[in-house]
C-alpha cells in the first residue's frame, strides 16, 4: 500500500459534537503542558457525577478523581489503567474531554520606576476613577471580587478594613478586607505534583497580593510599618476580596485547580473573578473558558488578562478570557506624572534626571550629522563644539552605553548631557556623579533641534520644581499587550486598563510595595471598574451588561503620534473610562462586531440604540476606521512578531446618519460594512474601526462599539508547522522513523517490518481549530482513475 497525503485547514468556527476529545496543540504538547493521564470530563446535561462515575466502571477505566464540578457538571480525573481521551469521549454520558494543562504565572515585568515616581499613582487620572471617588463617593463597597492567583497577604495593612490601624493578624479578622479564600494547592505545588490544600491563602509569591491592590488596596494614610513609599489607592478600596490560592511558592498550576477555585469563588458569592493568567492562542471551547460562561449566566463575571505575547504577533490573546460574556483586558502605559521641567525656545516641557542637577541655564549643542539626524554620541569626535554646553544625543542604545557617551561628553568639556528617548517616553537613566544627565522626550528633542537651527544662541533653562504633565507615551498600548483577535475571529480584547508602571501591594516579606508592568495589572483595574460601576447603580447586573456600558463609554485610544486609533484588535473598544461610564444616558447593543472573513462576512449588520435619559436626544452616527495590522506580507508563512499597519479601511452605512430617540425608548439602526479596497486578501490584514453614536446635547457622552474582520479567506491562512509541516512516524523492525510530509507526497509502506505508521501535526499554533490529514490508498501500479475514497484523521 502506498499513502498520499492531503492537507487543508478550517480557520472559521466549527462547532463539537458529543464525545469530542479536544485535543492539545501539538506545540504546547512539546513544552511539556499537559499533565500526564489526568483529564476534564463534562458530562451530558442529564448525567450525574454517579452516574458518570459507574459508567466509567462499567468499561472498565481505572481512575481517581482529582476534582469534581457543579456548575461545570463534570470532574478531573487521573487514569490509573491502559486508557486514554479518545477512549473516555466514548463512553456513553461524556459530552467533552480535555487534557489537564499547566498554567504559568505571567512573567510581569518589573518597572524601571521607582516607586516615589509620581507616575506609578497616575492611572486614575486618565479613567475617571479620580472623580468617581471624590465626588460620587463610589469606593466598591458591598461588592465581592475573587482573586484567583498566587494568594494574596492578607496581613498587609492596604488590606485593612476601614478604621482599622493594621491588617489581620489572625487569617480572616475583623480587621481585614480579604474576608474569603482558600490554598488549593500549598507551598510546594508545580502544577504536576500532588497538592496540599489548606484554608490559608497566604501569598509566597507576590503576584497575587500585587493584583489584589490594583484591586482594592488602601494605603492612604497607613500609619505603621512598612510604610508606602507614596499613598494610593486600589480602583474599589472598599470592596471585599476574597483570596483562591492556585500557584505555589515556585512552578505553575493546571487547569483542574483552577476551575474548582472557580466553582468556590462562586459558592462563596463573588460578584466577579480576576484570572490575571491564561494560555496563548487558544479557543473559547477550552474548560475554562466554558465553566466562566456558565458561571456568567449565573451571576457572576470573568474578568482575564489578554496576555503579554505583544511580540508574538496576531492571534494571541489568553484563553482564559475567551468567553463570549468574559472580558479580556489589554495593557496601556501609565500616563500622567510630576516632573522638574525645562524652557527651551518658549516651550515648557517634562524632564527625568538621576540627580536633578542640570546647570542653568546653558547653551544647547545637538549632536547632528551632515543630513540635520541627531547622533548617538558614540564616537568622540561628534561632541566637538561641547565645551561649556549641555550635549543633545540619540538614545538609540545599540552604538554604546550611556556611560561611554558621558566618557566622551566630560573629554571634550560639556556641561551635561540631554538623551532623546527612543521612541518616546523617558530612558532609564543611572545618572553619573561626574557630569549631570536627564532624558527628555522624543518629540522634545526634535523641537530643540528646530529651535536651535532657527537660533544657535538660544539658552535652556531647567526648573527644578516638579509640575504635571501628561508623559509622551502614556495612555499608549503596552508594547507587551497582547494582539487578538481569537482563534474564532471574534473581536478579543475586549478592554484596555492602566497596566503599565503600576505601583501596588506586595508581601510584606518581600518588601510591602513594588512597581509592575503587564495585563496582570490591568485586569484587576477593569475588575474594580465594574464593582465602581455595579455600586452606582445600586443593583445586581449580569457581567456581560456592566461590560457593554464600559465599552461604549470607553476612551478610544490613537496609535503614537497618529489621527487613527490602534486596531480594535490590540485596544477592543478602549482604555476604560468609569466616569463616563456611571454618568452616561445612552447604551448599544451589542458591544462588538464580529465581521469575520471575507467567505462569512457580514454585510449587514443591526445595532440597538437605546436612551435612558430623562429627555429625548438626536444623536449622530458616525464612523472611525482604526489601524489594519497585516502579518502575512510577501507569503510568509509564519505571521510577524510586530504586525505592519496599513490603510485597509472598511466603510460604514447607516440606514439614517441622525435618529431621535425618547426617553426609555430604543431604535435599531442597520449597518451596511464594505470590505477595504486596500489591502491584499492573500495576506489577511484584520481591519476594524468604530461606529460611534454621539448625542447632540452639550456634555453628552458619546458611546461606540468597536468591529472587526479579517480581508480574505481564512481557511487558507497558512498553518504554522514547526517541522515545517506535519510528519509520519513508521513503527519498524528497526526502532521509528520519522518522515516530513508535504502536499501530495507518497509513501512506500508495502515494505517488511512495519509495524504501526502515525500521522501527526507538529507546532500546530495557527488560529485554525482543525487540521485535516487524509491518507489516501493508491494501488502500485497506478492504473485506476478513481482512488478510494479518502481515510481521514482529525487532529
Amino acid at each position: 500500500m502506498k499513502i498520499t497525503t492531503i492537507l487543508s485547514a478550517l480557520a472559521a468556527a466549527t462547532l463539537v459534537s458529543a464525545g469530542k476529545l479536544h485535543k492539545i496543540k501539538a506545540s504546547e504538547a512539546s513544552e511539556s503542558n499537559i499533565v500526564p493521564g489526568a483529564y476534564i470530563i463534562q458530562y451530558e446535561p442529564h448525567v450525574d457525577h454517579v452516574t458518570a462515575s459507574n459508567n466509567l466502571r462499567t468499561h472498565k477505566v481505572g481512575f481517581k478523581t482529582r476534582n469534581q464540578y457543579k456548575k461545570f457538571n463534570g470532574a478531573a480525573i487521573t487514569i490509573t489503567s491502559e486508557h486514554d481521551g479518545e477512549a473516555l469521549a466514548a463512553i456513553p454520558g461524556v459530552q467533552h474531554v480535555w487534557p489537564v494543562t499547566l498554567y504559568s504565572l505571567p512573567k510581569v515585568k518589573l518597572s524601571s520606576k521607582e516607586a516615589t515616581d509620581p507616575e506609578v499613582i497616575s492611572d486614575h487620572h486618565m479613567t475617571g476613577v479620580d472623580v468617581v471617588h471624590s465626588q460620587y463617593k463610589f469606593t466598591g463597597k458591598g461588592i465581592k471580587i475573587g482573586v484567583i492567583d498566587s494568594g494574596v497577604d492578607y496581613k498587609h495593612p492596604a488590606f485593612a478594613a476601614k478604621g482599622a490601624t493594621a491588617g489581620c493578624f489572625a487569617r480572616y479578622g475583623k480587621n481585614c478586607r480579604v474576608a474569603h479564600g482558600w490554598d488549593f494547592v500549598g507551598d510546594n505545588f508545580t502544577g504536576s505534583n500532588t497538592p496540599v490544600p489548606d484554608s490559608d491563602p497566604m501569598d509566597c509569591q507576590g503576584h497575587g497580593t500585587h493584583v489584589a491592590g490594583i484591586v482594592g488596596a488602601n494605603a492612604l494614610n497607613i500609619t505603621v510599618a512598612p510604610q508606602p513609599p507614596q499613598p494610593f489607592v486600589g480602583v474599589a478600596p472598599d470592596a471585599t476580596i476574597g483570596a483562591y490560592r492556585i500557584f505555589g511558592c515556585n512552578g505553575d498550576t493546571n487547569s483542574a485547580v483552577i476551575m474548582a477555585a472557580m466553582e468556590l469563588a462562586f459558592n462563596d458569592g463573588m460578584d466577579m473573578i480576576n484570572m490575571s493568567f491564561g494560555s496563548g492562542s487558544s479557543f473559547q471551547t477550552n474548560p475554562i473558558a466554558v465553566l466562566g460562561e456558565t458561571l456568567s449566566a449565573n451571576g457572576m463575571f470573568v474578568v482575564a488578562a489578554a496576555g503579554d505575547d505583544g511580540s508574538n504577533g496576531v492571534w494571541m490573546v489568553n484563553d482564559t478570557g475567551l468567553g463570549d460574556s468574559s472580558s479580556s483586558v489589554a495593557s496601556v502605559e501609565n500616563s500622567y506624572g510630576r516632573y522638574p521641567s525645562f524652557t527651551y525656545g518658549e516651550v515648557h516641557r517634562p524632564y527625568s534626571s538621576a540627580n536633578n542637577i542640570m546647570p542653568n541655564p546653558t547653551a544647547i549643542f545637538p549632536l547632528l550629522d551632515g543630513n540635520g539626524a541627531l547622533l548617538d554620541g558614540c564616537n568622540l569626535s561628534s561632541f566637538v563644539g561641547a565645551l561649556g554646553k549641555i550635549a543633545l544625543v540619540s538614545g538609540d542604545t545599540s552604538g554604546c552605553s550611556l556611560d561611554q557617551r558621558i566618557s566622551s561628553a566630560v573629554r571634550k568639556g560639556a556641561a551635561g548631557v540631554l538623551i532623546q528617548s527612543t521612541p518616546y517616553g523617558f530612558e532609564d537613566l543611572s545618572g553619573s556623579s561626574v557630569l549631570p544627565v536627564a532624558s527628555i522626550e522624543f518629540q522634545a528633542a526634535q523641537d530643540i533641534i528646530v529651535a536651535y537651527n532657527n537660533d544657535p544662541e538660544t539658552l535652556v533653562s531647567f526648573i527644578y520644581q516638579e509640575d504635571n504633565f501628561l508623559v509622551e507615551g502614556g495612555g499608549l498600548v503596552s508594547d507587551s499587550s497582547s494582539y487578538g483577535l481569537d482563534g474564532e475571529l471574534r473581536s478579543k480584547p475586549d478592554l484596555a486598563a492602566p497596566g503599565g508602571n503600576i505601583l501596588s501591594t506586595y508581601p510584606l516579606a518581600k518588601g510591602a510595595y513594588a512597581v509592575l508592568s503587564g495585563t496582570s495589572m490591568a485586569t484587576p483595574y477593569i475588575a474594580g471598574a465594574h464593582a465602581l460601576y455595579m455600586q452606582s447603580q445600586k443593583k445586581h447586573f449580569c457581567g456581560s451588561q456592566i461590560r457593554k456600558v464600559l465599552k461604549n463609554t470607553a476612551t478610544i485610544i490613537n496609535n503614537f503620534n497618529s489621527t487613527t486609533p490602534y486596531s480594535a484588535a490590540r485596544q477592543g473598544a478602549g482604555l476604560v473610562n468609569v466616569l463616563n461610564a456611571i454618568t452616561t444616558t445612552t447604551c448599544i447593543t451589542p458591544d462588538h462586531i464580529d465581521l469575520y472573513d471575507t467567505v462569512k462576512f457580514r454585510k449587514t449588520v443591526h445595532i440597538k440604540i437605546r436612551n435612558d435619559g430623562k429627555v429625548s436626544e438626536t444623536y449622530t452616527l458616525s464612523h472611525t476606521p482604526a489601524d489594519a495590522l497585516n502579518s502575512y506580507r510577501n507569503g510568509d508563512i509564519l505571521p510577524l512578531g510586530t504586525p505592519y499597519i496599513e490603510a485597509d479601511y472598511a466603510t460604514v452605512g447607516f440606514s439614517s446618519n441622525t435618529i431621535d430617540i425618547a426617553p426609555g425608548e430604543t431604535v435599531t439602526i442597520t449597518l451596511k460594512f464594505t470590505q477595504p479596497k486596500n489591502g491584499d486578501a492573500t495576506q489577511w490584514p484584520i481591519y476594524s474601526g468604530y461606529v460611534i453614536a454621539t448625542p447632540m446635547t452639550a456634555r453628552s457622552i458619546a458611546v461606540h462599539v468597536p468591529y472587526t474582520g479579517v480581508k480574505g479567506d481564512s481557511s487558507k491562512i497558512p498553518i504554522e508547522l514547526g517541522s515545517p509541516y506535519p510528519a509520519v512516524f513508521f513503527t519498524t523492525n528497526d526502532g521509528i522513523t520519522l518522515y516530513q510530509v508535504q502536499q501530495g507526497k507518497t509513501f512506500d509502506l508495502t515494505g517488511p517490518g512495519i509495524h504501526q505508521v502515525l500521522v501527526v501535526p507538529t507546532a500546530e499554533v495557527s488560529p485554525t481549530p482543525r487540521l485535516t490529514i487524509g491518507v489516501q490508498n493508491i494501488p502500485s501500479d497506478h492504473d485506476i482513475m478513481s482512488p478510494e475514497p479518502d481515510i481521514c484523521k482529525h487532529v
